[in-house]
């Protein structure tokens, strides 16, 4: 066998290779073609795909190449097809039309995916505040206990921009107003606290079996006793209490975005989220 009929051989085999991997885009068309004519002694096989016919018909190769089909006609003699080297290959790239096409579908996708990002980005930075104000609670009970003193957690929205929920604390038997000096937390913006869930698509209160309580909670502004239990002033005494207060991001649309806090009359601080059917920690 000389080299010419070995590279046949290996052009034939390479031939049935790209006709049975349909799947794999290894090529894209084939657009002219040229015959190399063989010697019908030498043995070669046909390329792959071909069937004998008749020494007056013309010989059909057929690739399938991604679901599209390319046909190619040859003398009626044993042949190999290969793809003709001067010939003008395809140019890559993108039609205009394919190219808007790929940008409508993406800004479909953004309109339908970017609320629902900006919603759980949202409800991320609503558990992070939730965090903040619980564990601003619980140093407020440390700060009692250390001073022996009773210790009052206030809340209030600034009326200016970013308007966040600030938590501040004092003695509580100091009546001065707000300053920079009293222990303070900012949350992130816009939250609201409110003392029940009110408004459009506002969840249902937590119900005193969930909260472990056989009374209401209080709503007010919590206080600390020097033992660390929450307690309500009232003049001079501070009567052990329960207390919970909700609290709404209004980034978050609908039945989103709704937080609250409870403390027990043992002091214990938990956080609670609505998922949008229940009331989950």
């Amino acid at each position: 066998m000389n080299t010419f009929e070995m590279v046949s051989k290996i052009i034939v085999l390479m031939a049935d290779v790209v006709a049975s991997w349909q799947t794999m885009p290894i090529f894209t068309e084939f657009r002219s073609f040229f015959c190399i004519r063989v010697n019908p002694s030498s043995g070669v096989t046909y390329a792959a795909r071909v069937s004998h016919r008749p020494s007056a018909a013309p010989l059909d190769v057929k690739f399938f190449l991604q679901n599209h089909v390319t046909k190619v006609g040859c003398p009626p003699t044993e042949t190999l097809m290969l793809p003709d080297s001067s010939s003008k290959r395809g140019q890559g790239g993108f039609s205009l039309f394919e190219v808007a096409v790929i940008l409508s579908v993406g800004l479909i996708l953004a309109a339908i995916g970017l609320p629902r990002m900006t919603n759980v980005i949202a409800m991320q930075k609503l558990r992070g505040s939730m965090t903040t104000a619980s564990s601003f609670l619980q140093n407020v009970r440390m700060l009692a206990i250390k001073k022996n003193r009773t210790m009052t957690a206030f809340a209030f929205n600034r009326t200016e921009r970013p308007y966040s929920l600030v938590y501040w604390t004092k003695e509580s038997t100091d009546s001065s107003s707000f300053s920079p000096q009293f222990s303070q937390v900012e949350l992130q913006a816009p939250i609201t606290k409110m003392d029940s869930p009110t408004g459009p698509g506002a969840p249902p209160a937590i119900t005193n079996g969930a909260l472990g309580l056989l009374v209401n909670p209080e709503v007010g502004d919590p206080s600390f006793n020097s033992r660390g239990l929450p307690c309500k002033v009232s003049g001079t005494d501070c009567d052990n209490k329960a207390f919970i207060k909700y609290f709404k991001d209004n980034r978050i649309g609908g039945s989103g975005g709704w937080a609250a806090v409870s403390i027990t009359p043992a002091g214990r601080i938990k956080r609670w989220f609505w998922n949008g059917s229940a009331w989950t920690d």
